[in-house]
């Protein structure tokens, strides 16, 4: 199944991830995701999907600015349709590659990669980082939300699908070493929180940078 076509049948049930995976608010990434947020920010969603992060934060506040970008229209339809139903003006969304986005530099303050670099090969994530490093503001920070397996038998259970149905670059991705990996883009890891099922990075520019 090619990129395009695997999007389009996913954007048909990709909110389900919420309810099978993260539904108990207290414990999900979305919280933490939304707690790092402040107002008066300009944030940019990587590869935002149906934009359930993005659509959640720009309700959060007002005085938030919500970019999203993927090059899935099937997603971004969807996207777009949240942003009518809740009437919102502070969250837009673009048909835009995130390795080469039309976006000047620094310029966002919180950057999210929400369960996105475990689905693409390395040369490819490696990219998206780099043009993400870019478009951030020096004192900005990149929130990166990742699977995380359990060592609980009910939740290695309820986690199979996600094990069976991932892309091949996942098996490699939920064993990697995450500190030293994003170390060589000149990143660090300032703050690591475990949810349900996942975990959620915040990451800032070292001083190599």
């Amino acid at each position: 199944m090619n990129s395009v076509l695997f999007y389009k049948v996913m954007s048909s049930f990709y909110d389900l991830l919420d309810v099978v995976y993260f539904r108990k608010y207290e414990s999900s990434p979305r919280k933490v995701v939304n707690e790092s947020i402040k107002s008066g920010e300009i944030i940019l969603d990587l590869c935002t999907g149906t934009g359930t992060n993005a659509v959640n934060i720009a309700k959060k506040c007002s005085g938030i600015k919500v970019v999203g970008v993927d090059l899935s229209k099937d997603m971004l339809t969807i996207a777009r349709s949240k942003v009518k139903k809740d009437k919102l003006n502070n969250v837009k969304f673009y048909k835009m590659d995130a390795t080469d986005m039309r976006f000047k530099d620094k310029c966002f303050d919180k950057i999210l990669l929400s369960l996105v670099l475990h689905e693409t090969d390395e040369e490819l994530a490696a990219k998206m980082i780099n043009e993400a490093i870019r478009v951030l503001k020096d004192d900005g920070e990149i929130i990166v939300t990742e699977w995380e397996r359990s060592d609980e038998l009910l939740k290695k259970i309820i986690f199979l699908p996600i094990e069976c149905l991932e892309p091949n670059p996942y098996k490699t991705f939920v064993v990697k070493e995450l500190y030293s990996y994003f170390a060589g883009f000149g990143l660090d890891i300032v703050e690591e929180v475990h949810c349900d099922y996942s975990k959620v990075l915040r990451l800032r520019k070292n001083e190599k940078q």
